[in-house]
């Protein structure tokens, strides 16, 4: 392929290529980086779901807690701070949801900056080393008189060769990038979509929390009527307290 010369002393006569070089292995380096990251935090989110939510029913968040932090997924992550916020409003929970959210999607973001860099200015490299893989051409042929098929070889076979890296560069780049930021779109309408499962849940267990309050609060009320005060008449001078007083 490339006459006498070996690969690595082609490498070394064309600055170009050995830039290509290094933007070959980046590519590839932060593309694994990707896959491996995306391969360790997947998760069935329906599945996370429906369990978070039987955890939920018995009444003890604690177990729910436990229950995401042994998750490596997003999806449990973000689960974690309602569970850890639930005491809030739901306007000040979204808030803290939505936040963890967006965390989480600027960390699968993480290193695709490279991938999309790579997929633009590899194909830059290759016409730049096509140029001066010319320029070197039309240098020998000044440098010898002559316009040989051998001197002018050299300087061809470097033009094409660096346009053919930067583009197999490039479309290496091309193709992971897009179909990480798949892989990101996919995985952040998942983690909008438990929010919204989050917040049925939620809503369940402090319906029961006050439903519980109220009934706690209500034996505490008759357990209270003095011996020989018939229950169901208070005394006139016992003072009633508002029903939502009782419930909260």
């Amino acid at each position: 392929m490339f006459g006498e010369m070996s690969i690595i002393g082609f490498l070394i006569a064309s600055p170009t290529m050995m830039v290509l070089a290094v933007c070959s292995i980046i590519t590839v380096g932060f593309a694994i980086e990707r896959i491996l990251y995306f391969h360790s935090s997947r998760s069935d989110t329906r599945r996370f779901m429906n369990e978070l939510g039987n955890r939920m029913k018995n009444g003890n968040p604690r177990t729910a807690l436990d229950f995401c932090s042994q998750s490596n997924s997003p999806v449990a992550r973000v689960m974690a701070q309602g569970i850890m916020h639930m005491g809030r409003t739901r306007d000040e929970l979204q808030q803290r949801l939505d936040t963890a959210i967006d965390l989480e999607t600027v960390e699968m973001e993480r290193n695709l900056g490279v991938l999309g860099t790579m997929s633009n200015i590899a194909p830059l490299l290759g016409l730049f080393g096509t140029v001066i893989g010319i320029i070197k051409a039309f240098a020998a042929i000044a440098r010898t008189g002559a316009g040989g098929g051998a001197v002018v070889a050299m300087g061809v076979s470097e033009a094409l060769m660096t346009t053919a890296a930067g583009i197999v560069v490039a479309v290496i780049a091309t193709v992971g990038f897009n179909f990480f930021v798949r892989q990101i779109r996919t995985r952040t309408a998942q983690l909008e979509d438990a929010r919204e499962a989050y917040f049925t849940i939620w809503h369940q267990y402090t319906k029961r929390a006050r439903q519980s309050t109220g009934v706690a609060a209500t034996t505490n009320v008759a357990g209270s009527v003095p011996n020989g005060m018939p229950a169901g008449k208070p005394q006139s001078s016992q003072k009633k307290e508002p029903l939502a007083t009782v419930l909260s």
